[in-house]
């Protein structure tokens, strides 16, 4: 680990931060969790986790004045940001969730809701252990073998418009993209703070970029 690798959370009040933040100090991580804009600039890397509604945290991140922040970290000092779930998400263009509300748009895909014809054998929302399968070689992925499994809790997903940024697919109601990278971006629709081993290799392998 490098000696300057100090890792933020960000705080826009949409829940599951705290079992991140202990994951990552388990695995050696320098961690901590702010809303306050100098700090997060100050952060070597930025994780933007969430579990909840897609135009909740927008707003959330909007009255929090945290999106030019965001901006700044991502897109012009390229640190390494990993969303989880919502925060995966919300790195897209627009959702269906609430409406066509607009995302951050560092990936070009918009978050569509997850829609079954067999509602006895799928269910919504997608929740539970499912396999991954690896598109492409990663960092964030050194070490996880094809088919790993990983825990899901959602109930839309990123329809992906360039297939050069999917990390990961899954098998749920179709194929549907569960991870994505874009030069210092990264996202998984899945908890790794939940799944275990393979949750950890990603994890760790994140701390360590």
């Amino acid at each position: 680990m490098s000696i300057r690798n100090r890792i933020v959370v960000v705080d826009y009040g949409m829940g599951n931060i705290h079992s991140i933040v202990k994951k990552i100090k388990h695995l050696g991580g320098d961690v901590f969790v702010s809303s306050n804009s100098d700090e997060i600039l100050k952060a070597d890397k930025i994780i933007l986790s969430g579990v909840g509604h897609f135009k909740q945290a927008m707003n959330n991140l909007r009255k929090s004045k945290l999106i030019d922040t965001l901006n700044q970290a991502a897109l012009v000092q390229k640190k390494p940001i990993l969303g989880i779930c919502l925060g995966m998400q919300l790195m897209g263009i627009k959702s269906e969730e609430g409406g066509d509300i607009e995302g951050l748009s560092w990936i070009n895909a918009n978050v569509k809701r997850i829609k079954v014809s067999d509602t006895i054998k799928y269910k919504v929302p997608h929740m539970g252990w499912n396999e991954i399968i690896i598109r492409k070689e990663s960092p964030l992925m050194d070490g996880v073998g094809d088919k790993s499994e990983f825990y899901f809790a959602h109930s839309y997903y990123m329809d992906v418009h360039e297939p050069d940024l999917i990390l990961n697919e899954t098998e749920y109601f179709s194929r549907f993209v569960s991870a994505i990278e874009s030069q210092n971006i990264f996202g998984v629709q899945y908890h790794p703070e939940k799944s275990h081993e393979a949750g950890d290799i990603i994890l760790s392998n994140y701390v360590n970029i």
